[in-house]
């Protein structure tokens, strides 16, 4: 038996490009070649072409397996979306409730603005009242320190007066002395000159 060259193992040009490919023949498949990985290929006008693409279950099953993954992204999107949605409720009631909570705030912070003014013109009222008070005092000191001058001043004339008092009254009671003893002597003398 003659040995046949390496090029008749080739009988047409996909042999060739099979060779290239690193694809061999399926056994049993005709025009369905296998790959390093186990992978199958078709052999087409066009060339090889994976073995799915002309398999329609096979596609089916990978279309069903997308839609699974797609449902259960679905599923989870929703999930999530329900949750934000939660959130966003959440951080709405929230912000209502800050929103109520600043507006009271700011009834109190206009309530004490208005207090604190009041208790600021009382304190002012009371501040001109206490100046005119101490003012007052002032007044009553002087006047209590100029009465007090007044009194040691008439102390001081009332002990003279006094003393002049008590001279004139000696004054008096000796002109008193004086005059009855004038009154004596004339009426002895008329008594001498009756007898």
């Amino acid at each position: 038996m003659p040995k046949r060259s390496r090029l008749s193992i080739f009988d047409t040009a996909y042999d060739v490009l099979a060779y290239v490919l690193k694809l061999h023949k399926h056994p049993t498949q005709k025009s369905v070649y296998i790959a390093r990985d186990k992978q199958l290929y078709r052999r087409t006008k066009w060339g090889f072409e994976p073995l799915e693409r002309y398999n329609l279950r096979i596609q089916l099953r990978r279309k069903e397996r997308k839609i699974d993954y797609l449902n259960d992204e679905l599923d989870n999107l929703t999930e999530e979306y329900n949750l934000l949605l939660k959130r966003k409720t959440g951080l709405i009631n929230h912000l209502h409730d800050a929103d109520e909570r600043l507006k009271e705030a700011r009834r109190e912070k206009g309530f004490l603005k208005k207090h604190l003014k009041e208790v600021l013109d009382q304190n002012i009222a009371l501040d001109k009242r206490l100046q005119r008070m101490q003012n007052q005092e002032e007044n009553n000191l002087l006047q209590i320190d100029k009465l007090k001058r007044t009194k040691d001043n008439l102390l001081e004339s009332n002990t003279s007066l006094s003393d002049k008092t008590r001279q004139q009254k000696a004054q008096i009671a000796s002109l008193h002395k004086m005059v009855e003893d004038l009154k004596n002597k004339v009426r002895q003398q008329i008594k001498e000159e009756v007898i």
